[in-house]
């Protein structure tokens, strides 16, 4: 016999009882009786209507207790799914029960008798939505734990696995706004590009170039990076884009992938430095560092732990005024990274290349070829005299026909060679180049730095360009950095540049940038 039939028979045993009881009284009064009230009775008919309501009433919590436990099934079922090694999700087929009562929610007017909460609490069930939320984080924490692929991934932090598989991604970037006032006229108003300053004829600077502001969120980057341990190493593949092309439009920077010291795809090249950049605000960056990206094929061996090696085939893509650049063999970089003492790393790179023209109908017809070459020396110093994080950063190069590697002659434009236009002989512009950085922490562990830095770029033209030719570039940055959170960089930076002209002709312009970024 149910719980629910037994106290349905009580109940109509209880109320026989009253029914004879009052009957007896009723034929047999007594003094007292008489001076006391007449006794309430009830008659058949609603003791009956009483009992059906309390059947209805117990039907309705019996119909709760079900639907909470199919609830409860479907937790323990989820959790198993979570807690298992291997993804089996597109093998599920369903989580939920299909035959699920039409109302099963309980409202907060709803009350359970003592029976209901013993049943409901047998079960182990969270008891509010914040305890499930708790329980339910336990159980995904253990199952992330229990990952067999885990351990060959636990240097890639923020990766989650993809169902499935053993491949693990990571959504990253940053969000940034920058506002940029320029006291002087430039030709691109939202960065600082020193090769662009204008220069008047009388050797002042250009006043028809109105001085501009801007505020823009193309900075912002976006990148993908995904990750597979395999019998043969780890696989990567990276991409990267921002939204700094033309109109705001999506720019590739990197796409490239990689397994252990094999890369072929676009991203630095081996030529670059990235360990001995500053720390900026402006997006265009320092007018002599060597900067560019480009597709290539590298291969990186190590010699211990002291000395990195990189040797890399990469995409010519000439730039040539006066003539069409055209590519038929790849550049060829080697380089070298190795620490001599704890406090400097050093870098060393030779750069071998062939700069080909197809000659315009003016200057003659066929091609023109010239071999060319430039060399690196780049590091990192800690200066910890002062604070313990400061360093001093370097970069020196130099080299024929290696415009295109140089940030603010690449911005520029056609700086690999020139065709003569008597002879029309591919002349390469000797270039020399570089910048000294000086970074420090200030003290009171506030996350605040600061970053001087002062870059310089010299093109020995030939006898034959014109007076208004690019000769030299001076550019000062001065900033104050603050992360006041991990994800949270915000600075500020005085920038100051002057451009010289093959005919002694020179034109300075300063201008002030202010940044928000938040990384994730």
């Amino acid at each position: 016999m149910t719980s629910a039939t037994r106290c349905v028979a009580a109940l109509l045993l209880a109320s026989t009882i009253c029914v004879n009881a009052a009957q007896s009284k009723q034929t047999d009064p007594s003094p007292e009786a008489d001076a006391s009230p007449p006794a309430q009775t009830m008659d058949l008919s609603e003791v009956i209507a009483l009992l059906q309501q309390q059947q209805k009433d117990l039907s309705e919590q019996k119909e709760l207790l079900q639907a909470q436990s199919l609830e409860i099934a479907g937790l323990k079922q989820e959790l198993d799914i979570l807690r298992a090694p291997t993804p089996t999700a597109a093998k599920t087929i369903a989580v939920t029960p299909a035959e699920e009562p039409p109302d099963t929610t309980i409202t907060p007017t709803q009350r359970l008798t003592p029976e209901q909460l013993a049943v409901a609490s047998d079960t182990s069930q969270p008891k509010t939505q914040e305890q499930k939320k708790i329980e339910t984080g336990k159980s995904v924490a253990k199952a992330q734990a229990d990952d067999p692929t885990r351990a060959m991934l636990e240097d890639f932090i923020g990766g989650w696995r993809l169902p499935g598989t053993d491949a693990a991604l990571r959504i990253g970037g940053y969000v940034k706004a920058s506002v940029v006032n320029s006291f002087d006229g430039l030709e691109i108003k939202d960065r600082f590009i020193v090769g662009s300053i204008p220069v008047g004829d009388d050797g002042d600077d250009g006043d028809d170039v109105e001085a501009q502001s801007s505020i823009t969120a193309s900075q912002s980057r976006l990148n993908f990076d995904l990750r597979e341990p395999t019998d043969v190493g780890i696989l990567r593949a990276f991409i990267e884009g921002d939204f700094a092309g033309d109109g705001e439009t999506f720019r590739l920077r990197h796409a490239f992938g990689q397994r252990g010291q094999v890369l072929a795809g676009k991203t630095w090249s081996a030529f670059v430095d990235t360990q001995a950049s500053p720390e900026e605000v402006d997006f265009e960056g320092l007018n002599g560092r060597i900067n560019v990206r480009q597709s290539q094929v590298r291969i990186m061996p190590n010699l211990g732990k002291k000395y990195e090696f990189q040797f890399s085939m990469e995409d010519p893509n000439p730039q040539v005024q006066n003539a069409q650049g055209v590519s038929k063999a790849p550049d060829i970089i080697a380089s070298a990274r190795f620490q001599p003492h704890p406090r400097l790393h050093v870098k060393l790179g030779l750069l071998g290349r062939q700069i080909r023209a197809q000659l315009n109908s003016s200057e003659g017809t066929g091609i023109e070829k010239q071999y060319a070459w430039g060399s690196t020396i780049s590091g990192r110093f800690a200066t910890p005299m002062l604070d313990e994080r400061d360093s001093l950063l370097f970069q020196f190069n130099a080299g024929d026909g290696i415009g295109r590697y140089v940030n603010d002659l690449s911005s520029v434009g056609s700086f690999d060679g020139i065709i003569d236009p008597e002879t029309g002989e591919l002349k390469l512009f000797d270039i020399l180049a570089g910048y000294v950085s000086f970074q420090h922490w200030w003290p009171g562990g506030r996350n605040m730095r600061s970053n001087f830095t002062f870059g310089v770029v010299e093109v020995d033209n030939p006898d034959f360009v014109s007076g208004d030719a690019y000769k030299r570039t001076l550019r000062f940055s001065s900033n104050l950095m603050w992360t006041p959170t991990p994800r949270i960089d915000l600075g500020a930076e005085y920038l100051w540049g002057n451009r010289k002209n093959e005919d002694g002709n020179n034109g300075d312009a300063t201008q002030v940038q202010v940044a928000a970024r938040y990384r994730f």
